[in-house]
């Protein structure tokens, strides 16, 4: 066999960890890479690592129709890597990455090709390539991202995964702040350029080019419904107000010109209903859906505050993921996805649902995002968030 060494990289998983730690979100339009330095980090450290000549490194990535973007061109033209590249389907889901991978490591044993192999991934479908590849000679050392605080050491690592590979090597988190940056604003769309000089107003930019003037609300296309509690309710009430007022008044039409403009020509006179009893409204706050009430339980028996639940701490979490995704997400879109999405409210479009529930898994754990009350809650917060952003 050729003593040589070959690294395998799963970029879905590194660019959803990178994106988690600068930007607390995986959505890829929220943060930039600087693929040369974090190409040369990680084959410098395996270098360093291990004295065999290393074949090259594969870097599987998904794109739609499986068709190289100008993104993966850069990384393809990077002396000692080959792109493989999978499907992207319509939600966003990779389609054939883990295959291409679990072949090739497999393959590259099989021909002989490398003895030890770089395994960069946390994917627990690759564990049976792993044990194959182990089969024919190979060596598998797993490439993961430093955690202390995990107890495998590593970052987002199934377990299964971790077992089955002879070593694991950890790349420093060091790594991933000198590659990675959150998406900073640039120049306005040409198409806004002229109504933000005119008005003076700040413009807010993703690093795509998109964008929209800050502190406007977004315009609702046809067919969007406001929701609850927004600007366009009052004037809705307004206009009602001013189409049953009679022809000709210039004010608020009273009670007793209402009365008259019922009478009779006869002059016979019109009852007039009694004084109505005045229901007073319920003022008590009322939790929107998806909230958890976070007041403090009190004890019958002493009348003091009980502890909080550790419901509510697991709740704050898993809202804090979807507040940080509506920050990064609405950086990053122009005015016509703002208002796609809008229109489809309260529906979230698939590549946005799926990240939302990916990140709140590497939050606070796959099991617990599986509930549907915590599923609710997150979907609310993005939304109550993005509220907040376009007003």
């Amino acid at each position: 066999m050729s003593r040589k060494s070959v690294i395998f990289v799963d970029a879905g998983f590194l660019l959803a960890t990178g994106g988690l730690r600068v930007t607390g979100n995986s959505l890829r339009s929220a943060f930039s890479v600087q693929y040369k330095s974090l190409v040369d980090g990680i084959q410098g450290f395996v270098s360093e690592r291990d004295s065999r000549d290393l074949l090259r490194m594969y870097w599987y990535d998904a794109a739609k129709d499986g068709l190289f973007s100008d993104e993966h061109k850069r990384i393809g033209l990077l002396p000692g890597v080959k792109v493989r590249l999978g499907r992207m389907s319509y939600n966003g889901e990779q389609k054939g990455v883990d295959l291409k991978l679990g072949l090739d490591l497999v393959g590259v044993a099989r021909n002989r090709s490398a003895d030890v192999a770089y395994l960069l991934s946390g994917d627990d479908d690759l564990a049976e390539a792993v044990e194959a590849a182990q089969d024919l000679g190979m060596k598998v050392v797993l490439l993961g991202i430093e955690n202390q605080g995990h107890r495998l050491g590593v970052t987002a690592v199934a377990e299964h995964l971790a077992l089955q590979v002879d070593d694991i090597a950890t790349l420093p988190q060091t790594l991933l702040d000198r590659c990675f940056a959150k998406s900073a604003p640039v120049a306005e769309l040409a198409a806004y350029a002229p109504a933000a000089s005119e008005a003076g107003a700040a413009v807010s930019v993703s690093g795509n080019g998109a964008g929209h003037l800050r502190g406007t609300r977004p315009v609702p296309g046809p067919g969007v419904v406001p929701a609850v509690g927004s600007a366009a309710a009052p004037e809705a009430e307004s206009a009602a107000a001013s189409a049953s007022a009679p022809a000709g008044s210039t004010g608020p039409v009273e009670p007793a010109a209402a009365a008259a403009g019922t009478a009779g020509s006869s002059g016979r006179p019109v009852p007039t209903p009694g004084p109505r009893r005045v229901v007073q409204p319920d003022v008590r706050p009322v939790p929107a859906a998806g909230v958890v009430r976070r007041e403090p339980v009190y004890s019958t028996a002493t009348g003091a505050p009980a502890a909080q639940s550790p419901w509510f701490d697991l709740v704050e979490s898993a809202e804090a993921v979807a507040v940080s995704l509506a920050d990064n997400w609405h950086g990053s879109v122009s005015q016509r996805e703002l208002n796609e999405l809008l229109a489809e409210r309260p529906l979230l479009p698939p590549t946005i649902d799926r990240v939302l529930i990916k990140d709140c898994a590497a939050k606070v754990g796959e099991a617990k995002t599986d509930l549907q009350d915590i599923r609710k809650a997150i979907r609310a917060a993005f939304w109550r968030r993005l509220d907040e952003l376009v007003q």
